[in-house]
């Protein structure tokens, strides 16, 4: 065979095979520019904070309610219930008295304030499932947590709020079925057990009109409201060490003549440039599901001598169904960050530029962001400003869709 048409023919085999090689890289850039091999975050505004877990506490103007006579007592107003002067809030039986009839009349009370919490006219927001369900849900979590911890006082002070929020579950299931029927029942109980008692032997007033308590704990005078503008770090510490009253053996209930009232909470000196007197915070009690109050920096109480500062806070809101516990964790928002949530890895540094890649269509296009906190791995960038600022389309604006996962990324890449 002629030697140079062997040759000619690898020649011409291997010049195909690279030009088929050619073509295939050609091909593969260009696939790959085009590539759609990304994933994308739609960009929305969201409001995230800064909070402090302090101990808090709780000072009122409080009036103590005494009984002449020792007995059985049956409370004819609910806690929490705003009462005029000289209202009759509870009666005393002096006849029958007995520790078990207390018990259960007791018991009695705190079964029929539970259903009647539990009813949808106590609660507009009955038919929001979702809402409860997290509520539950948060709830049995942190009972759980604590129960682990071996926090039983805590449990017991939330078990009843667990069980309203699983009633109010049930009627969200059944709407048709309220517990006026049950509460009825657990009225008439309760006139049962009265009944054995005997003759009233004593009435109970207030002199001022406020706001009802059936519990009392020794610390009513102790951490009075009368004395927020003038304690100092000593005297505040002086305070918390106080030992109950012992007068409050006779003492059957308890009214808060006042709307007003505060909170006092120890934080560290370093914590103290996020507050100024005058200003308002948000306080999430814990003890009370979670509530969430509005409070205004009353007082800062400093000490030359201290790395700590105390902060008061104060009220006019008085909830229903609200722990007033005297000592209790509270959640201080320190600061509240509002913008668009990017993730820390999505984001480039392009020509001296901080910004992230987008798809604006089939392109990839480069908007600048403005950090103003990061918080576990997610930045927390300014709203665009489309009215003050003449360069807003050049930054990160609402639902851009943020790449957050592609290769060589670059502004106009045409992708599908």
């Amino acid at each position: 065979m002629d030697k140079r048409y062997l040759k000619n023919v690898a020649v011409y085999v291997i010049s195909a095979a690279l030009s088929v090689l050619l073509i295939a890289y050609i091909v593969y850039h260009l696939v790959s520019s085009f590539s759609s091999d990304i994933e994308t975050l739609a960009t929305d505004l969201v409001t995230v904070s800064e909070t402090y877990t302090a101990e808090a506490y709780i000072f009122r103007d409080e009036e103590l309610l005494y009984s002449e006579v020792g007995g059985n007592v049956n409370y004819l107003c609910n806690d929490g219930t705003k009462i005029a002067k000289s209202t009759a809030v509870a009666q005393i039986y002096q006849n029958g008295d007995s520790e078990s009839s207390q018990a259960q009349l007791s018991d009695l009370e705190n079964q029929i304030a539970i259903l009647e919490d539990s009813n949808p006219a106590k609660d507009s927001a009955i038919s929001d499932s979702s809402s409860v369900d997290a509520q539950i849900e948060s709830l049995y979590y942190t009972i759980r947590n604590k129960i682990n911890d071996g926090d039983l006082d805590y449990v017991f002070r939330r078990k009843d709020e667990l069980l309203t929020l699983l009633n109010k579950r049930q009627m969200i299931i059944n709407p048709d079925n309220d517990f006026d029927d049950i509460i009825e029942e657990l009225r008439n109980e309760k006139s049962v057990i009265t009944s054995t008692f005997g003759g009233v032997s004593e009435s109970v007033y207030n002199e001022s009109s406020g706001y009802f308590y059936s519990e009392v704990d020794g610390y009513e005078e102790i951490f009075s409201a009368s004395r927020v503008d003038s304690f100092t770090m000593d005297e505040f510490y002086s305070l918390i060490e106080e030992q109950p009253s012992a007068k409050v053996a006779s003492a059957v209930a308890k009214v808060a003549t006042s709307y007003e009232w505060y909170i006092a909470c120890e934080i560290p000196s370093v914590h103290q440039q996020y507050y100024f007197v005058g200003s308002s915070y948000d306080i999430s009690f814990p003890y009370s599901g979670g509530k969430i109050l509005p409070m205004e920096l009353h007082r800062i109480v400093t000490d030359s001598d201290s790395d700590n500062v105390i902060l008061i806070f104060k009220t006019g809101h008085v909830p229903v169904d609200f722990n007033f516990l005297r000592k209790q964790s509270v959640e201080i928002v320190q600061q509240s960050y509002t913008g668009y949530r990017v993730p820390v890895s999505a984001v480039r540094m392009v020509e001296q530029r901080q910004g992230v890649y987008i798809k604006n269509g089939n392109l990839v296009e480069f908007r600048e962001i403005v950090p103003l906190v990061e918080i576990d791995g997610y930045f927390i960038v300014e709203e665009q400003n489309k009215q003050d600022d003449p360069e807003f389309e050049k930054k990160l604006g609402m639902f851009d869709l943020v790449i957050v996962k592609g290769k060589n990324l670059y502004e106009n890449k045409i992708i599908q």
